[in-house]
Formats: C-alpha cells, sequence, structure tokens
C-alpha cells in the first residue's frame, strides 16, 4: 500500500515538474477581435432583431492547458438594435496543430447582458490561427450562440478576426 501510495506522489511530483515546461511552449495569450453579429429572433426580455446586423470587437484571454486544449475566457460588446449588449464566455477550445498554423472548434458557455437583463446563451465555434512574428498571432473565428430567455431564445452569430500577443 505505502509503495502504491509513493508512486503516485512520484508521478504527481513529476507532472508538476512538466507543467512549466508545457507553459513554455504554449504560452498565455491576450486578444483582441473586430468584426460583425448578426441577430436573429427575438425573446420577451429583448427585442426583436431579426436580420440585424452590427460592428463587434472583443477581448479575450487564451489559456493553453494542453496543446491540444485551451480554456479562452472572452467578452464581446455589440448591438442589438438600438441596446447595448455583451457576451461574457468560457470557450473551451480543442486545437488541432497543423505545420504553420492550428485550427480549432468548441464550445462556449455564458451570460449575454442587454440593458438591464441577463440571460444565459451557450454557443459553439470555430477558428483558425496563424503566426505572424513569434509572439504575435492573427485568427479567424465564427461563433454560434443561443441566448435563452424565458423558454425563447436568441440566435446571434458572431464573425471577428482579431490578433494575439502571446506571453
Amino acid at each position: 500500500m505505502k509503495l502504491g501510495i509513493s508512486c503516485v506522489v512520484v508521478l504527481m511530483l513529476a507532472a508538476l515538474a512538466c507543467v512549466p515546461l508545457a507553459a513554455a511552449e504554449n504560452p498565455v495569450g491576450l486578444g483582441i477581435s473586430l468584426g460583425a453579429a448578426l441577430a436573429e429572433g427575438s425573446t420577451p426580455n429583448i427585442p426583436s432583431s431579426d436580420g440585424s446586423t452590427s460592428f463587434n470587437w472583443g477581448f479575450y484571454v487564451d489559456l493553453p492547458l494542453l496543446e491540444t486544449f485551451h480554456i479562452t475566457p472572452s467578452s464581446e460588446l455589440y448591438k442589438l438594435q438600438d441596446q447595448n449588449a455583451t457576451d461574457i464566455d468560457l470557450a473551451f477550445k480543442f486545437i488541432v496543430p497543423l505545420s504553420g498554423f492550428a485550427l480549432y472548434a468548441g464550445f462556449s458557455p455564458g451570460v449575454t447582458a442587454v440593458s438591464n437583463v441577463m440571460d444565459p446563451h451557450v454557443g459553439i465555434l470555430a477558428g483558425a490561427s496563424l503566426p505572424l512574428v513569434s509572439n504575435l498571432d492573427v485568427f479567424f473565428q465564427g461563433k454560434y450562440n443561443f441566448v435563452f430567455d424565458n423558454g425563447q431564445y436568441l440566435q446571434v452569430l458572431h464573425a471577428n478576426a482579431g490578433i494575439v500577443f502571446k506571453f
């Protein structure tokens, strides 16, 4: 029994020793994005937004846990008709590293705030990231959110491009 516990402790220490190595290979990134948001549908607390398109922009942090799995908290600001809207997400991205660029897909639960209303949403996303220079990448991403409110939902498509600074 003591041998089993010792093996677990040694494996845990070895895993902790590898964390700084993995962090050096996959640095944390800070990014900004610009794009468009296309909304359709309406809910009781969010006015009709059928076919309205608006400029959107946002910030995000890319936290690589593994080379092929990142967690990305983000915020995006846009308009639904004449009201400001903000999405706060926690995206779970699955990365496919290829030579020279990376593809990714994932899902992003979060909340959407419009005026004095805050509703949950869930979305799917896909994109690509390309290195420009040693610590600066460019990315392209599409995200499709469903905003839920009192049994109804609003659909919002986000199409973004941006840059990421990696530390």
